[in-house]
Protein backbone atom coordinates (compact mmCIF):
# COMPACT_ATOMS: atom_id res chain seq x y z
CA UNK A 1 0.00 0.00 0.00
CA UNK A 2 1.79 2.55 -1.01
CA UNK A 3 1.07 6.67 -0.41
CA UNK A 4 1.39 8.73 -3.71
CA UNK A 5 0.89 12.62 -2.66
CA UNK A 6 -1.34 14.53 -4.91
CA UNK A 7 0.60 16.62 -7.55
CA UNK A 8 1.22 20.13 -6.87
CA UNK A 9 0.01 21.54 -9.85
CA UNK A 10 -3.48 21.38 -8.90
CA UNK A 11 -4.95 21.51 -5.70
CA UNK A 12 -7.19 18.96 -4.15
CA UNK A 13 -10.72 18.64 -3.57
CA UNK A 14 -10.81 19.68 -0.16
CA UNK A 15 -13.17 22.49 1.12
CA UNK A 16 -10.60 24.38 3.37
CA UNK A 17 -9.07 25.08 -0.02
CA UNK A 18 -12.53 26.45 -2.43
CA UNK A 19 -11.53 30.02 -2.99
CA UNK A 20 -7.45 30.45 -2.85
CA UNK A 21 -8.22 34.90 -3.69
CA UNK A 22 -10.30 35.09 -0.61
CA UNK A 23 -8.30 36.84 2.04
CA UNK A 24 -7.68 34.91 4.96
CA UNK A 25 -8.16 31.76 3.12
CA UNK A 26 -5.36 29.24 3.37
CA UNK A 27 -2.68 28.55 0.74
CA UNK A 28 -2.49 25.15 -0.97
CA UNK A 29 0.18 23.54 0.40
CA UNK A 30 -0.36 25.67 3.95
CA UNK A 31 -2.13 23.14 5.95
CA UNK A 32 -0.95 19.71 4.61
CA UNK A 33 0.40 18.93 7.48
CA UNK A 34 -1.27 19.21 11.24
CA UNK A 35 1.44 19.47 13.12
CA UNK A 36 4.15 21.87 12.29
CA UNK A 37 6.95 22.19 14.10
CA UNK A 38 7.04 25.55 15.89
CA UNK A 39 10.33 27.55 16.05
CA UNK A 40 9.92 28.96 19.64
CA UNK A 41 9.87 25.15 21.30
CA UNK A 42 13.19 24.88 22.38
CA UNK A 43 14.22 23.43 25.58
CA UNK A 44 15.76 24.88 28.46
CA UNK A 45 19.72 25.09 28.41
CA UNK A 46 21.31 22.56 30.49
CA UNK A 47 23.75 24.58 31.48
CA UNK A 48 21.66 27.56 32.34
CA UNK A 49 19.25 24.90 34.57
CA UNK A 50 22.46 24.34 36.35
CA UNK A 51 23.32 28.03 36.93
CA UNK A 52 19.87 28.39 38.21
CA UNK A 53 20.50 25.35 40.40
CA UNK A 54 23.93 26.59 41.87
CA UNK A 55 22.91 29.74 42.52
CA UNK A 56 19.86 28.79 44.62
CA UNK A 57 22.50 26.00 46.76
CA UNK A 58 24.66 28.97 47.06
CA UNK A 59 21.96 30.92 48.68
CA UNK A 60 20.78 28.35 50.75
CA UNK A 61 24.40 28.13 52.08
CA UNK A 62 25.19 31.35 52.99
CA UNK A 63 21.94 31.84 54.70
CA UNK A 64 22.74 28.25 56.87
CA UNK A 65 26.58 29.35 57.17
CA UNK A 66 25.98 32.74 58.56
CA UNK A 67 22.48 31.54 60.88
CA UNK A 68 25.39 28.78 61.83
CA UNK A 69 27.91 32.07 63.02
CA UNK A 70 24.74 33.76 64.48
CA UNK A 71 23.77 31.24 67.05
CA UNK A 72 27.45 31.00 67.57
CA UNK A 73 27.91 34.62 68.01
CA UNK A 74 26.91 34.68 72.05
CA UNK A 75 30.36 32.32 72.03
CA UNK A 76 32.62 34.53 70.00
CA UNK A 77 33.38 37.63 72.18
CA UNK A 78 33.51 37.79 75.77
CA UNK A 79 32.44 40.47 78.18
CA UNK A 80 35.27 43.08 76.71
CA UNK A 81 33.84 42.58 73.26
CA UNK A 82 37.76 40.47 72.72
CA UNK A 83 37.45 37.51 70.36
CA UNK A 84 37.86 34.67 72.43
CA UNK A 85 40.65 31.98 71.48
CA UNK A 86 38.05 28.99 71.56
CA UNK A 87 35.84 30.62 68.59
CA UNK A 88 38.10 30.06 66.00
CA UNK A 89 36.67 27.55 64.66
CA UNK A 90 33.16 29.19 64.52
CA UNK A 91 35.21 31.62 62.58
CA UNK A 92 37.55 29.38 60.58
CA UNK A 93 34.21 27.57 59.54
CA UNK A 94 32.57 30.63 58.73
CA UNK A 95 35.30 31.74 56.29
CA UNK A 96 35.77 28.27 54.91
CA UNK A 97 32.20 28.39 54.13
CA UNK A 98 32.40 31.27 52.22
CA UNK A 99 35.24 30.51 50.09
CA UNK A 100 33.87 27.40 49.14
CA UNK A 101 30.34 29.12 48.40
CA UNK A 102 32.06 31.90 46.26
CA UNK A 103 33.66 28.93 44.39
CA UNK A 104 30.49 27.53 43.08
CA UNK A 105 29.29 31.00 42.95
CA UNK A 106 31.99 31.73 39.98
CA UNK A 107 31.60 28.29 38.54
CA UNK A 108 27.54 28.82 38.71
CA UNK A 109 28.25 32.16 36.36
CA UNK A 110 30.56 30.67 33.99
CA UNK A 111 27.72 27.42 33.47
CA UNK A 112 25.42 30.87 33.17
CA UNK A 113 27.27 32.42 30.68
CA UNK A 114 27.92 29.08 29.18
CA UNK A 115 24.33 28.36 29.00
CA UNK A 116 23.48 32.13 27.60
CA UNK A 117 25.52 31.06 24.32
CA UNK A 118 23.72 28.18 23.35
CA UNK A 119 21.63 28.35 20.15
CA UNK A 120 18.32 27.19 19.58
CA UNK A 121 17.63 26.62 23.35
CA UNK A 122 15.44 29.03 26.17
CA UNK A 123 18.00 31.22 27.69
CA UNK A 124 15.78 32.13 31.01
CA UNK A 125 17.42 29.93 33.66
CA UNK A 126 20.67 30.89 32.43
CA UNK A 127 20.21 34.68 32.91
CA UNK A 128 18.69 34.25 36.14
CA UNK A 129 21.60 31.85 37.12
CA UNK A 130 24.24 34.44 36.11
CA UNK A 131 22.59 37.38 37.54
CA UNK A 132 22.14 35.65 40.93
CA UNK A 133 25.67 33.93 40.83
CA UNK A 134 26.81 37.69 39.72
CA UNK A 135 25.37 39.61 42.28
CA UNK A 136 26.47 37.04 45.24
CA UNK A 137 30.04 37.62 43.62
CA UNK A 138 29.71 41.22 43.98
CA UNK A 139 28.48 41.19 47.57
CA UNK A 140 31.62 38.93 48.33
CA UNK A 141 34.49 41.41 46.37
CA UNK A 142 32.39 44.34 48.48
CA UNK A 143 32.94 41.85 51.46
CA UNK A 144 36.18 41.11 51.20
CA UNK A 145 37.01 45.11 49.99
CA UNK A 146 35.29 46.24 53.39
CA UNK A 147 37.56 43.70 55.63
CA UNK A 148 40.70 45.24 53.87
CA UNK A 149 39.84 48.58 54.61
CA UNK A 150 38.60 48.17 58.20
CA UNK A 151 41.91 46.45 58.66
CA UNK A 152 44.66 48.79 57.63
Amino acid sequence: MDYIPPSKQDPPDDPRFKNEMEPGAPVYGEEMYPYQENKRDFKHSGPGIASFIIALVTLIGYAVSFVFVGFHAANVLDVNNDVLVESAETIMYLGLSVLILAALNVIGAVTGIIGMTLRRRKKVFAIIGTIINGLFLLLFMLMIATVLVNAA
